[in-house]
């Protein structure tokens, strides 16, 4: 899973990446036009039990990857689209995680989360309708010399374009912005996006609530969207400590996880995904997978010649397998089924797939 930390200089977006990744390093960084990567391991209790049981020599959970990307103004202006960049950084990623001031700043004075979350859509929305006028430009002209297989794409591109005209994101519109003629254009403003407060330390719970209800509002009409906040510079300081440290720490501030964790959570929350596992003795990996996919789409998350040669599944949920003790009990209880292409994985499935090429 890759996200991408966006926020207006200011915002404390460093200091969120910072949070979120434990990174130490970024302070070299600040001031210059460079991305900030880092990795996550997602926490995950069933892969402790599971690596106990099978004894693997690898075990590879599921990682989140966080981009800090620099490149955003808040002054979007009409017909000019991001710098090369930025896009470059920005459209491969799953979803973004746009960081919203909302604590006092001595260069900045007091914050205004809403001016300052809109002007950043403005600019995502506007960079995306250049894009559009730019592309349609060439397909009305193509339609009209008699390139008919165009006509959808035209149909779309004018569809997007009065959506942005109107100063709406495509997220808006999200059955478009998916659609097999829009998807390659990866927009900015059609991405998943979790709306991430970073707060002043001691800013009150209501006033909290207060602002992330006002920004809920402006995104009322709009799927995949999700918000939540974090004292970034206490949760900054939380990510470099050992994990028996931060347990400590977060109990003395009256707190059950950290926001790194929850903020995992959420984001799993975001793009709708479950994880499955395929477990041997070489190696138990955890895999990311959107709820609803096939089993031949897991298997193709696993390898492409899975998807392709795909027979069967063999599949045990997690409880079943665990509450069994092993993989042979689990078959002698009946718990290990065989499942066709169509089976849709569930969150916590150990599956061992079946596959020619």
């Amino acid at each position: 899973m890759k996200l991408g930390i966006i926020g207006l200089p200011g915002s404390g977006k460093t200091t969120v990446f910072r949070a979120l990744t434990g990174a130490t390093d970024v302070e070299d960084r600040r001031g210059r036009q460079e991305a900030g990567l880092g990795m996550v391991t997602v926490e995950d209790p069933r892969m402790d039990l599971l690596t106990a049981h099978f004894k693997p020599k690898k075990v590879t959970p599921v990682h989140v990857e966080y981009t800090d990307v620099p490149g955003l103004t808040g002054e979007g202006k009409p017909g000019r689209t991001m710098g090369d960049k930025f896009l470059a950084l920005v459209r491969p990623l799953d979803a973004l995680v746009h960081c919203v001031r909302d604590f006092d700043s001595p260069a900045l004075g007091a914050p205004d989360a809403i001016r300052d979350y809109t002007a950043v859509e403005e600019e995502m929305i506007l960079s995306d309708l250049a894009v559009v006028e730019k592309r349609l430009e060439r397909v009305e002209k193509d339609v009209q010399r008699g390139k008919r297989e165009l006509a959808e794409e035209l149909e779309a591109l004018q569809r997007a374009k009065k959506i942005l005209d109107d100063g709406k994101p495509l997220r808006t519109a999200p059955e478009l912005a998916d659609s097999d003629k829009l998807r390659g254009f990866a927009f900015l403003s059609s991405k998943p996006e979790l709306v991430l407060l970073n707060v002043g330390d001691g800013t009150p719970s209501e006033k909290i609530r207060e602002t992330i209800q006002s920004i809920e509002a402006l995104v009322a009409d709009q799927s995949k969207v999700a918000l939540d906040w974090l004292y970034a510079d206490t949760e900054a300081e939380i990510a470099r400590l050992s994990p028996e440290e931060a347990k400590e720490f977060l109990a003395d501030l009256g707190l059950k996880q950290s926001a790194k964790d929850r903020i995992i959570l959420t984001s799993f929350a975001l793009l709708n995904l479950i994880v499955f596992f395929t477990c041997g003795d070489p190696e138990v990996r955890a895999w990311p997978l959107e709820r609803g996919r096939s089993a031949q789409k897991a298997a193709g998350t696993v390898h492409s010649d899975m998807e392709k040669g795909f027979i069967r599944a063999e599949v045990v949920a997690y409880d079943d397998f665990i509450q069994a003790g092993s993989m042979p009990a689990a078959h002698k209880a009946g718990k290990v089924r065989l499942e066709g292409k169509e089976y849709e994985v569930k969150d916590g499935d150990i599956v061992l797939f079946r596959f020619n090429v």
